[in-house]
């Protein structure tokens, strides 16, 4: 694809992108809160272990099967049947795997509450392979409107259900019934979007899709893995209440910073695929990573503010135990953030095999420091999650990242200057200005003031102190959401990618973001 045309194609998969997930995501939190309201900490603690497979339905069944069809440069109609085959039978075989594993491994692991959930939740593997190939056509044209909004439906209305029945007294049930209605609702909408083909069995053609399906596969389920083993580890060794707190705290402080990369890491594989050479691969990576630092660390350092009135307004007292870990991971979810894409940079390269190697080799340290440090109790295992991600940061950059595309994390580390600049600036405001004004004020007040206040200083270090900083992130707001607001208010001569008032910069915002 011509780097103009992929460009204008980044620009506009990114302003849907940015406007569903902000609606979705705003709609989901929402019913977060009153799940955690109407389930109990132990509940959530019961249902951690049994969510791991939703992502890993997706990860197993796509990965595995499909995403070669977005990957190669050349597909045909027996390579799309041949997935949509594979992809049916092995996750009808995986669902089967999970439901009978609950006596022999899921009981003796987690307890027979766990276990009853594992095996609720084992037919979402098979309902994610229906949707495979249909995402992977949509991916291949870069169709980022409608998966973005297929996304958004399938999660919003996943926590519909799950807080209907919640409000029923289903408890745990509830969230993994939800999760199944996710999946479900999800494959429904992609197979209208994308119609699959006929399953039909190639030996010819799978023997080319796994070729490069198989080890993507494995490096996409030791990353599920990673993102969840810390759950398994202390469902097995601590009590439930005490998982379900370090699940709302991993949440706060990790996977909802996550979410917010999300909206450029569902478009990064599909261009980095598409970027016509190293270098310029090179430069969007390199320039996102400096995107995600000065955008996402100012609303975790306010989250590490605000956490010890955030929590227990949003969540309810039972939460509050959640406080300090939190606290604590939100500088795991900074780490995250500065590595969010290098799976991306990697697979678009066509180098499954070294990232799955990597992602083990992280998956064993994650887990051996979480194993050690859970003995010590919730905070202990914060701690280690921050230090294992920090471990994990640079090893990624010295064994990946700058070995096969010449990234360097020296580059890196100054470009962060502004982004922690910014957030000390914050922390010296905010926290004297949260004591002073707590227990004077009602709380949510007190949250818009506070919270308010520190993103406006964090803005003002970064316009006076460092101006490529500043223009980087109003080029990422200006470029990806203004024309959506022009056209909302029916203006038409609002910019334009390929060209008028604002063209040339939103040629730089797609290098921006696109990684």
């Amino acid at each position: 694809m011509p780097a103009e045309t992929l460009k204008e194609t980044t620009i506009r998969g990114l302003r849907w992108l940015a406007v569903t997930r902000v609606v979705g995501e705003t709609l989901a939190f929402a019913a977060a809160v009153a799940l955690a309201r109407l389930v109990t900490p132990s509940a959530y603690g019961h249902a951690a272990v049994a969510l791991i497979f939703l992502p890993l339905a997706g990860i197993l069944t796509f990965e595995g099967f499909a995403s070669a069809l977005v990957q190669r440069e050349q597909i045909d109609e027996e390579d799309r049947r041949a997935a949509m085959f594979m992809s049916l039978v092995g996750g009808a075989i995986l669902s089967v795997i999970v439901f009978v594993l609950a006596r022999p491994v899921w009981r003796p692991l987690f307890g027979s509450q766990t276990a009853t959930l594992i095996q609720l939740i084992s037919p979402i593997l098979f309902i994610a392979a229906l949707g495979g190939v249909s995402r992977a056509a949509l991916w291949r044209k870069l169709d980022f409107r409608a998966t973005s909004l297929i996304d958004t439906a399938s999660v919003v209305s996943g926590y519909i259900v799950a807080v209907g029945l919640a409000a029923a007294g289903l408890g745990a049930k509830a969230i993994v019934i939800g999760a199944l209605a996710q999946m479900a609702i999800s494959s429904a909408l992609l197979l209208a979007a994308a119609p699959a083909p006929l399953p039909r069995w190639s030996r010819q053609a799978q023997r080319r899709s796994a070729a490069f399906g198989l080890p993507a596969a494995l490096a996409g389920l030791v990353e599920v893995l990673f993102r969840n083993v810390d759950y398994a580890i202390l469902a097995a060794r601590l009590s439930a209440a005490s998982t379900g707190i370090y699940y709302r705290a991993f949440n706060l402080g990790v996977v909802y910073q996550d979410k917010l990369s999300g909206v450029m890491v569902q478009v990064a594989y599909p261009v980095y695929s598409r970027t016509p050479d190293t270098a310029q691969l090179r430069a969007m990576h390199e320039r996102a990573a400096r995107v995600h630092a000065a955008i996402i660390f100012p609303l975790l350092a306010s989250l590490m503010v605000l956490a010890p009135v955030l929590i227990p307004l949003l969540f309810g007292s039972a939460w509050t135990p959640s406080v300090a870990p939190t606290q604590v991971l939100a500088l795991a979810g900074m780490l995250a953030a500065i590595l969010t894409g290098y799976s991306q940079v990697m697979l678009a390269l066509g180098r499954p095999r070294p990232l799955l190697l990597f992602n083990v080799a992280r998956l064993a340290v994650y887990a051996t420091a979480v194993t050690l440090a859970s003995r010590h109790g919730l905070m202990a295992v914060a701690g280690a999650v921050v230090g294992a991600y920090f471990v994990i940061l640079v090893g990624a950059y010295r064994f990946l990242l700058h070995r096969h595309v010449g990234i360097s994390i020296r580059r890196l580390v100054p470009e962060l200057g502004p982004a922690v600049s910014g957030c000390l600036a914050l922390a010296a405001v905010t926290v004297p200005l949260l004591h002073l004004l707590e227990g004077t004020l009602p709380r949510a007040l007190v949250i818009a003031l506070v919270g308010s206040t520190g993103l406006a200083v964090y803005a003002l270090v970064l316009r006076t102190g460092f101006a490529a900083a500043w223009a980087d992130v109003r080029m990422l707001v200006v470029q990806v959401l203004g024309p959506l607001a022009n056209r909302l208010r029916g203006d038409s001569r609002g910019g334009d990618s390929r060209g008028g008032p604002g063209g040339v910069e939103a040629i730089d915002a797609a290098e921006a973001i696109a990684g």
